[in-house]
């Protein structure tokens, strides 16, 4: 039971580990979901100076054995693209021999994810743009403008959205 609670906290992503969790820890088990979750080797050492604390020693190779298996199952095209297009970060990770297709992936995510938040941006400015034309925009000349604005940010989210069904 004491080992099933253990392995629910590492689930939960703690940042260290109490004493009963160093002392009852299947290293293998914090491996693989520290690999699984594409945690760069700091965590050993995050793990490491938890469990000091409570004078344990993480069992390393088992650790490292599992982080790699877990690394299988995260250094892949659909996980990279997951975290490419949440705008989330990479560290590295993902050993050469594997990380070509996470990357390909990543990149891919990550260019999505930048044309979503440009047309954000230009859906924010057309909203704006609006407004004020509705409020009223007594001069002719910048009546006009504003008019012109409006056009060129609605061709540019026109474009963007284009873009993004064709990466998608």
């Amino acid at each position: 039971m004491k080992k099933t609670w253990v392995l629910l906290a590492f689930l939960a992503g703690c940042a260290s580990l109490d004493k009963d969790e160093c002392r009852t820890a299947d290293w293998y088990a914090v491996g693989l979901e520290d690999g699984a979750r594409g945690r760069t080797l700091e965590r050993l050492g995050e793990h490491r100076r938890a469990c000091a604390e409570h004078g344990v020693t993480p069992h390393t190779e088992r650790y490292l054995s599992g982080r790699q298996e877990g690394l299988k199952s995260f250094c892949t095209y659909e996980r990279g693209y997951s975290q490419g297009r949440a705008g989330q970060g990479y560290a590295g990770a993902c050993p050469k021999e594997i990380a070509g297709s996470f990357l390909t992936g990543y990149q891919r995510g990550r260019e999505l994810h930048e044309l979503n938040r440009r047309l954000d941006e230009a859906r924010k400015e057309i909203a704006r743009i609006k407004a004020a034309i509705t409020a009223g925009i007594p001069n002719p000349r910048s009546r006009a403008m504003e008019l012109e604005r409006l056009e060129a940010h609605t061709r540019e989210a026109e474009q963007l959205e284009a873009q993004i069904r064709s990466l998608q």
